[in-house]
């Protein structure tokens, strides 16, 4: 064979093969395909002008031209597509229709806003509900063509809109009726469809923007099925009445958009927290003026909707429902200020008007007991003036902890509350505040809610510095990093020792303080005590560099749904008593079951029991109650701020298992509901060490390493005895 001749076979047969690869419409699974030279947008233009959308009409460039993120000279029809160089009208296209399969290689939670993989979107409600229209109007909302048609000609809003025979009666007349898919929502070339509304009085079509912002962005498309506020944004949506007005009550005869019967399925039950009762309002009793409805959206941002949903959208919040998600979870965690508890509690036995009136009004109150004073009780999000609340807001807000965790690398110089901005919340200025606060939503730890992607995982500097003043910097912590920059504490032994405080100085809550005391010293530890962790302590390094010692512990994946738990509830309880670890193989692990050191429920309630009646002794000598004297033979709680430093200390080391800790308005909560319940599983000895010393220097103001507890405290608290290893018989016990 001449050389011509193999050079023309060799030509032909790559042909043949890019033809089986690419053949327009062929079989190509969107993996990595070959890849093919672009040629521009202009030469797709050239042949695709005169193609129209099938459903709408409207031609697939104007669409393109309009709204596509992708209309760049970057981009182009080719970055979904494909290269086009070998198609010219009828060859191959590497993806003639491309799926959300191929969104995914550039949309994965970096590049761009999330979109989970496909399979997480095909089993969403949005395709498993659809198509649904058991009355003529329910094909609004639950069919492909209904949404897309119904966006359109302005069959948008409201129950009066949506039975309105004259607003629908612009809607083409379409016999076919399919469900859900990726056109549902956008354009060709990937941009979101725009929506109409109709001006109820003047019935002329006017843009759904309830945002107000002039765009058209993923707030106006998710509620234009989701209908939260009408369409400029004045009215929360109830026939046309403004909700607001009534104090969240339904005027009766008035129904809020659909599905009026189920509150569980109304955005306006759940994601409307009322500016007229919230911070500073006048309430009875005191206190519940301090309140959250709902969750506070980003309205104007690029994801309110996506910010917790991503494709997935399935929330399973129906309290009939038996499915636990991620999102049910959460929404009764305590970072929700257990919301849906609440509104689950308030719905009880209620049906109709009733029961969305009453899912309206519950919400998120300062109360300690049942989470609510770390999202009310102060005006967190005023930054500036007069009892501003900016060094609180890197925890107490989603906005100053996803700040927070953007500047870990920087955080001595990069975080400024200053650039907070809470613009999303009613009436905000910095110098004010807004009536409305905000919860820790998912985008607070995470930058893509889709992915789960988290905003940092490398490291975690605290708020605080050490008593010799350096960073306290955590590292090896993955996941759990969020979770230790706000559970760090705000204080440490060696401050405040001169400024005495009735608050506990490591702040409230200081989970990560305890199970890290060896680098934030958050105890008022005692001078020449050592209370370095025995060497065989390995908290702190549970799922090093992985899920990390929180996230290991208290969000272990869940049985029934296959994801990380975001209840955040690391052990099960009945009727006050521990009856499960949650992540019991995780404990396994290292206690090993039938060994000497073996972790069941029982020995954890072991353990709690003893550590609250060893803190309950400690505050006992502290008030000099009878049986019970003190070395100064004085009531340190009521004379703290004189009281010598080693009492002093003994009275912050108190706050952080004791019924001190647990004050909030002059309201005594249970010993066990401190300011870290739990320091006796995060870090037994530390916790153990701080108690023991504290006594010890109560019973003769010095530091002997031994302690003799009386007859009748061995009767009143024998499971402080056991904790403190104390000889039952004697009451002796040595520094553990």
């Amino acid at each position: 064979m001449s050389s011509i001749a193999k050079h023309l076979f060799a030509t032909l047969a790559l042909s043949l093969l890019a033809t089986a690869f690419f053949g327009c419409g062929s079989g190509n699974k969107e993996g990595a395909p070959l890849v093919v030279t672009k040629v521009g947008d202009s030469k797709c233009i050239q042949c695709h002008s005169s193609v129209t959308e099938a459903l709408t009409g409207e031609s697939i460039v104007a669409q393109y031209q309009r709204s596509s993120p992708h209309n760049t000279p970057a981009l182009g029809c080719e970055s979904c597509h494909g290269g086009g160089a070998m198609h010219n009208g009828v060859g191959p296209i590497p993806f003639p229709r491309p799926t959300a399969n191929r969104c995914a290689t550039c949309h994965n939670g970096r590049t761009a806003t999330a979109t989970n993989a496909n399979t997480d979107f095909e089993t969403s409600n949005h395709v498993t509900g659809t198509p649904r229209f058991t009355t003529s109007y329910c094909y609004r909302c639950h069919t492909n063509e209904g949404a897309v048609l119904g966006n359109i000609a302005g069959w948008t809003g409201n129950t009066e809109i949506l039975q309105d025979p004259v607003t629908q009666g612009k809607v083409p007349l379409v016999t076919t009726f399919t469900g859900f898919n990726c056109e549902t929502c956008h354009e060709h070339g990937g941009g979101l469809r725009p929506i109409k509304a109709t001006d109820a009085p003047a019935g002329n079509l006017v843009n759904w923007d309830p945002n107000n912002n002039k765009l058209v962005d993923q707030f106006d498309l998710c509620t234009s099925c989701h209908t939260l506020y009408n369409y400029n944004g004045t009215l929360l949506l109830v026939n046309g009445q403004d909700l607001t007005a009534g104090g969240g009550v339904i005027p009766t005869g008035r129904i809020a958009a659909r599905h009026e019967n189920e509150w569980f399925r109304m955005i306006a039950s759940t994601h409307f927290d009322n500016p007229n009762t919230g911070l500073g309002a006048n309430s009875t009793p005191v206190g519940t003026a301090n309140v959250i409805e709902g969750y506070n959206l980003r309205r104007t941002g690029t994801s309110p909707c996506y910010d917790c949903h991503g494709h997935e959208a399935k929330t399973q919040t129906n309290p009939s429902s038996t499915e636990n998600t991620i999102h049910k979870d959460w929404a009764q965690s305590a970072h929700a200020g257990h919301l849906l508890t609440a509104k689950y509690t308030a719905t009880t036995g209620l049906v109709g008007a009733a029961a969305v009136a009453a899912a309206m009004n519950a919400g998120v109150i300062d109360d300690p007991t049942v989470g609510g004073p770390g999202w009310v009780h102060y005006n967190w999000d005023q930054t500036t003036g007069t009892g501003n609340r900016a060094a609180c807001q890197a925890c107490h807000t989603s906005t100053g902890i996803s700040n927070y965790l953007a500047t870990q690398n920087t955080i001595l110089t990069g975080y400024n509350p200053a650039n907070n901005n809470f613009s999303h919340l009613s009436g905000w200025t910095a110098a004010t505040g807004s009536p409305q606060n905000e919860l820790l939503y998912c985008w607070g730890c995470h930058n893509n809610a889709g992915t789960g992607s988290l905003r940092n995982t490398s490291q975690a500097i605290l708020t605080f510095t050490d008593p010799s003043d350096n960073p306290i910097i955590i590292t090896n912590a993955g996941n759990s990093t969020a979770c230790i920059v706000c559970h760090g504490g705000r204080g440490s032994a060696g401050e405040a020792i001169l400024t005495p405080s009735s608050r506990f100085n490591g702040h409230h809550a200081p989970t990560a303080g305890i199970l890290y005391s060896e680098k934030t010293h958050i105890g008022f530890e005692y001078p020449g005590q050592s209370y370095a962790n025995p060497s065989f302590f390995a908290h702190d390094v549970i799922g090093a560099n992985a899920a990390g010692p929180c996230a290991s512990c208290h969000m272990g994946p869940s049985a029934t749904y296959g994801k990380s738990s975001h209840s955040f509830a690391a052990l099960t309880e009945s009727g006050g008593v521990i009856t499960a670890i949650n992540n019991q193989a995780l404990c396994n692990s290292c206690h090993t079951p039938g060994g000497s050191f073996e972790i069941t429920p029982a020995v954890m309630e072991e353990e709690r029991n003893g550590y609250a009646q060893a803190s309950t002794i400690l505050s006992n000598y502290l008030a000099n109650v009878t049986g019970y004297t003190n070395y100064l033979n004085a009531d340190i709680i009521a004379t703290f701020a004189t009281a010598p430093e080693g009492a002093y200390r003994a009275y912050q080391n108190a706050k952080i298992g004791g019924t001190l800790g647990g004050t909030f308005g002059g309201t005594i909560i249970d010993p066990v509901a401190g300011e870290e319940p739990c320091a006796y599983v995060h870090n037994r000895f530390y916790i153990k060490r701080l108690v023991f010393d504290s006594i010890d220097w109560m019973l003769d103001g010095a530091i002997n390493s031994t302690i003799t507890l009386s007859a009748q405290t061995i009767i009143d608290y024998p499971e402080a005895v056991v904790w403190l290893g104390a000889n039952p018989a004697t009451g002796v016990a040595t520094r553990p």
